[in-house]
C-alpha cells in the first residue's frame, strides 16, 4: 500500500517529467490579495498570469498547495467532523500551463496518471464535461480508453470555471470515482438514485481540469483568449483515501497518527461514528492552525485571526467532551510535523513557535470557558421551562463579549440541544458594539487613509511637524526590523499609529518580552541612528519590490505597477508611502517606553524619537508621578488613621516619620531622575502594603473578639422570633471603626455559630450608615428573607441595597437613624 508521501512524490515526479518545473505552494495568506481570507486554491498564488498582468517565468509547474476553506457549500467548518470528508485545511496536487500545452496532452496525461501510476480500475472512472464542450468529448474518447458511456454533460454549475464576475474562464472537466453502492449516504432516503453530481457519497470527484479559453466581458459576453491556459486541482485527502483502501479520509495515514496521539492524551478510543468526532475535529483543526500560524496568522478578534479563534475555541470545545481539563492541542503539532514537515518544511521549521502560540491562546480561553458553559446551561434550562427553542441575539453576544465564545461555537452547542440561534439579533448587538467603540467613532475613512501612510494619524502642517512625524515614522520601520533580528522572523506588523510626540506598534508574538530582549531592541534602533544611514525610496512594481525581500503589510491592497519601497541600509525594506527621515542621524535619539499585550500572541510598543520630545516626555511623566506619590501617601496616611481608630498604639510604629518628612519635602521630587523616583515609589508601596497588611489583621482581630462567646448578642441585642429562631441586633458607633467589610465577617462568623440565627448589624463609619442581614441556615427562608429585612431598614434609615434571601446590604443611610431602624424591625 502507498503512504500520502509518495502518492504525492508520484504526482510531482509524474508530471516533471512531463517538463514541468515544481514550485513550493505559497502561504495559506496571500500578502498581497485582499480579496482572499486564506489561499483555498493552487492556482491562487497565479491569478496575476491568467490575468497577463505579469510574465510567467516557466510555463509549466507543478506543486502541491495547503488550502483552508473555512465557508462555502461544500466547505462548512460546522460539518467538519460529522462526516468523513469535510476539512477546514486540505492539500490541493496541481499543475499548470500558461499559454503552453492544452486539453489534449492534459487529458492524456490524467487519464495516465490515474491508470497507469495510480492504478486506479478505469471502470470505476467517470470524466464530466461542460454541455457544448466537443472538443474535449472527443479528446476523452479518441485519446483514452475510458469507457464513453462514462463521459458525461453537465452544464455552467457543474463545469464552467470562472474566476470572478469578468475575466479569465472556461469549461471544465472533472475525474469522478464510483466507490461502490455500498458507499451510498442515502440509501435510506426514498426514490434516491446514485449518480454522478447526485449529491450522495458513493461518486466523489478526484480532480479538476479547467480550461482556461474564454475572457468574460462586463455584458457577460465571451472572448477567446489569445493564450490558452490549463489549470489542474486534484483532491489529495480523497486520493489518498481510496489508494489506501480506506473508508473515510480520517483513516489514513494522514490523520491517523495525530488521532493516535489524541487516543494517546486523553484515554479515549476513537470510533468512526458520532462518538469518534471530538478526536476528527481535533485532528483537522490543529492542521489548519498549525499551518496557518507558521504563517504568521495570529489568533485575534478580527478577520483571519478570529477564524483560527473560532477554530481553536471549537477544538478546545471537543477537546473538553474527552474529559481534557488542561491545555492540549498544542501537544499535537509535533505529530502535524511529522505528518506533514517534510512536504511542507515551513510548519517543521516553525514548529515550537506555533506550539508556543497554540498554548498560549489556550490559556487565555480555559480561563472562561468553563464559565461560558454554565451560563450555556442556564439559557438552556430557562428555555426548556418556557417550552422555547430560540437562543436570543442578545444571549448570543453576551457569550461571545463576555466569555469569548464564538457565535459559531454557540450555534454548535445549540444544535446538539435541539436549539437555535438569533442571528439576526446577534449580528444587530455586533452592530451595536461597533458604533459604542471610540475607536470605530473616530477614524472611520480616516483610518483608511492613515493606513496608506503607514500609520501616521496626522497630516503635518509645517516642516517642523513633518520633521517629529517622519522621526517616528522611520523609527518603526527600525523598530520591526530590530525585533525581528531579537526575537525571530515571525514578527509582523500586526497594528501601528505615527504621531508627532510617539510611536505605538503592534506586532505578532507569543510573550512579553524580557528584560533583555528589551534593551537589545533599544539598543539595535539607535545604534541604526547612530550610524546616520540614508534613508532611500525607491519605485518598483510590486513583483519587483517583493523580488527585492521588501516587506509589506498582510492583507493591504498595493499597486501592481508602482510601489514606494523605503530602504534603510542593508537593515530594514519595506513597502510605505508614509514621511520619513532622509536619514537615520536626524532621529537623534530612540526610547522605549512600554510593551504590554493586547491579546493573545499579538504584542504592542509604544516609544518616542528624538532628545527635546522625550525629554518633555519624562518631564510630564515625573508631573504625574509626582501626583500619583501624593495619592499613595495619602492613602497610606488614611490607613494609619484607621489604625488609630482600632489600636492607638499602634499607629505610629514602623516608618510613619519618615514617610511623613518624605510627604513634607515631595516638591523636591522632581529634582530627581526617573530611575530615582521609581525607587522613592517603590519605598512608599512597601510602606503602604505593610500598613495595609497590619489594619486587616487588627480588622480580623476585633472581628475574632466580637464573635467570641457572642459578647455582645444579650439582653436587648437578642430577640426571640419563634421558638427556634433569635433576632441578633447590633449597631456600631463611628468610634468603634467598623466598615462594611468588617460587618459582613462579623456576621458570617456570627451565623457559623448559630445558624438558628438571623443577624442585622449596622455602623456608621466616615458620616455614611451601612447594613449588614444574614440569616442561618435553620431559618425558614421562606417566612423570613435578608433582602426583605433590608427594605424595611433602608425605608426607616434612608439609603438603598439589595441582596437575597441568605443574606443582604446597604449604605448610604442617615447615621442617626441606624439604631431606631433596627428596633422597629417588625415580623
Amino acid at each position: 500500500m502507498l503512504t500520502s508521501k509518495e502518492i504525492r512524490q508520484k504526482f510531482i515526479t509524474f508530471l516533471e517529467n512531463k517538463g514541468h518545473k515544481f514550485v513550493p505552494g505559497s502561504p495559506v495568506v496571500l500578502q498581497n490579495d485582499p480579496t482572499l481570507l486564506f489561499t483555498n486554491a493552487g492556482m491562487n498564488q497565479f491569478k496575476d498570469y491568467f490575468l497577463g498582468k505579469v510574465v510567467p517565468k516557466d510555463k509549466r509547474v507543478v506543486n502541491s498547495q495547503a488550502c483552508i476553506r473555512v465557508s462555502g457549500k461544500h466547505n462548512d467548518l460546522e460539518e467538519v467532523g460529522y462526516d468523513t470528508y469535510h476539512h477546514t485545511l486540505f492539500e490541493m496536487l496541481g499543475c499548470w500551463s500558461f499559454g503552453d500545452y492544452y486539453k489534449k496532452e492534459i487529458i492524456v496525461w490524467a487519464w495516465e496518471l490515474f491508470i497507469q501510476v495510480y492504478q486506479i480500475p478505469k471502470d470505476k472512472l467517470y470524466a464530466t464535461i461542460y454541455k457544448t464542450d466537443d472538443e474535449a468529448y472527443k479528446l476523452w474518447e479518441s485519446e483514452t480508453d475510458i469507457k464513453h458511456d462514462h463521459i458525461l454533460r453537465f452544464d455552467e454549475k457543474d463545469n464552467f470555471w470562472e474566476m470572478g464576475d469578468t475575466g479569465p474562464c472556461g469549461p471544465c472537466s472533472e475525474l469522478h470515482l464510483d466507490r461502490g453502492a455500498d458507499h451510498c449516504d442515502k440509501q435510506n432516503v426514498p426514490h434516491h438514485k446514485c449518480r454522478v453530481n447526485g449529491g450522495c457519497s458513493r461518486y466523489i470527484e478526484l480532480g479538476n481540469l479547467v480550461f482556461i479559453q474564454y475572457d468574460r466581458q462586463k455584458d457577460g459576453s465571451l472572448q477567446e483568449l489569445k493564450n490558452k491556459h490549463i489549470d489542474v486541482g486534484l483532491g489529495f485527502e480523497r486520493i489518498v483515501s481510496y489508494l489506501q483502501k480506506t473508508n473515510s479520509n480520517y483513516d489514513t495515514d494522514l490523520f491517523q497518527p495525530i488521532i493516535q496521539q489524541i487516543v494517546r492524551l486523553t484515554g479515549v478510543k476513537y470510533d468512526d461514528g458520532l462518538a469518534g468526532m471530538p478526536h476528527r475535529v481535533m485532528a483537522d483543526h490543529i492542521r489548519t492552525l498549525t499551518f496557518a500560524i507558521a504563517d504568521n496568522v495570529m489568533p485575534s478578534n478580527e478577520g483571519r485571526g478570529y477564524v483560527l479563534r473560532r477554530i481553536l475555541r471549537r477544538a478546545m470545545r471537543y477537546a473538553k467532551n474527552l474529559g481534557v481539563q488542561e491545555p492540549m492541542m498544542y501537544k499535537l503539532v509535533e505529530t502535524v510535523v511529522q505528518v506533514m514537515g517534510k512536504a511542507f518544511p515551513n510548519i517543521k521549521e516553525r514548529k515550537k513557535f506555533v506550539q508556543e502560540i497554540v498554548l498560549a491562546e489556550e490559556k487565555s480561553f480555559l480561563s472562561t470557558l468553563e464559565k461560558g458553559l454554565l451560563i450555556f446551561e442556564e439559557i438552556e434550562k430557562v428555555l426548556l421551562t418556557k417550552k422555547q427553542k430560540m437562543i436570543s441575539g442578545e444571549q448570543a453576544f453576551k457569550l461571545y463579549d463576555t466569555y469569548g465564545f464564538p457565535v459559531d461555537l454557540t450555534q454548535l452547542l445549540a444544535k446538539e440541544k435541539g436549539l437555535d440561534v438569533d442571528l439576526v439579533e446577534f449580528n444587530a448587538e455586533m452592530e451595536q458594539q461597533k458604533k459604542r467603540s471610540r475607536k470605530y467613532q473616530k477614524l472611520g475613512s480616516a483610518e483608511d487613509e492613515a493606513a496608506a501612510r503607514g500609520g501616521e494619524a496626522y497630516v503635518p502642517q509645517n516642516a517642523q511637524e513633518e520633521l517629529k512625524l517622519a522621526r517616528h515614522h522611520t523609527c518603526t520601520h527600525l523598530l520591526q526590523a530590530a525585533l525581528r533580528e531579537v526575537l525571530g522572523v515571525h514578527v509582523h506588523q500586526a497594528g501601528s499609529l505615527v504621531e508627532m510626540d510617539r510611536l505605538r506598534f503592534d506586532f505578532t508574538h507569543f510573550k512579553p518580552l524580557s528584560k533583555m530582549e528589551l534593551r537589545k531592541v533599544e539598543k539595535l534602533v539607535n545604534k541604526e541612528i547612530q550610524k546616520n544611514d540614508n534613508v532611500d525610496f525607491l519605485y518598483k512594481s510590486l513583483t519587483e519590490a517583493k523580488d527585492m525581500g521588501a516587506m509589506a503589510l498582510f492583507g493591504e491592497k498595493y499597486a501592481l505597477e508602482k510601489v514606494r519601497v523605503v530602504q534603510i541600509a542593508d537593515f530594514s525594506m519595506e513597502l510605505c508611502g508614509g514621511h520619513h527621515v532622509k536619514s537615520t542621524g536626524e532621529i537623534e535619539v530612540f526610547e522605549l517606553v512600554s510593551e504590554t499585550a493586547i491579546s493573545a500572541g499579538t504584542r504592542r510598543i509604544e516609544a518616542i524619537c528624538g532628545k527635546g520630545n522625550i525629554k518633555q516626555y519624562f518631564n510630564k511623566l515625573k508631573k504625574q508621578k509626582i501626583g500619583e506619590l501624593k495619592r499613595k501617601m495619602e492613602k497610606y496616611q488614611a490607613v494609619q488613621k484607621e489604625i488609630a481608630q482600632i489600636d492607638a498604639q499602634m499607629a505610629h510604629t514602623g516608618n510613619f516619620g519618615i514617610i511623613y518628612q518624605f510627604l513634607k519635602t515631595c516638591q523636591d521630587l522632581q529634582t530627581l531622575s526617573w530611575e530615582k523616583m521609581l525607587k522613592k515609589e517603590a519605598d512608599i508601596l512597601f510602606f503602604l502594603k505593610n500598613a495595609e497588611k497590619k489594619l486587616k489583621l487588627l480588622k480580623e482581630r476585633k472581628v475574632a473578639n466580637a464573635t467570641q462567646k457572642n459578647a455582645f448578642c444579650f439582653g436587648d441585642n437578642l430577640r426571640k422570633l419563634t421558638d427556634e429562631v433569635y433576632l441578633c441586633t447590633k449597631l456600631f458607633a463611628e468610634t468603634d471603626g467598623y466598615d462594611l467589610t468588617m460587618l459582613r465577617n462579623l456576621g458570617d462568623d456570627l451565623i457559623n455559630k448559630n445558624q438558628n440565627w438571623i443577624v442585622a448589624l449596622a455602623a456608621e463609619k466616615e458620616g455614611k450608615g451601612f447594613f449588614f442581614v444574614k440569616l442561618g441556615k435553620e431559618v425558614d427562608k421562606n417566612k423570613f428573607k435578608a433582602n426583605e429585612i433590608i427594605v424595611q431598614l433602608t425605608a426607616s434609615a434612608g439609603g438603598g441595597g439589595g441582596g437575597k434571601a441568605e443574606s443582604a446590604q446597604a449604605g448610604g443611610a442617615d447615621p442617626l437613624k441606624l439604631e431606631e431602624a433596627l428596633q422597629k424591625l417588625r415580623f
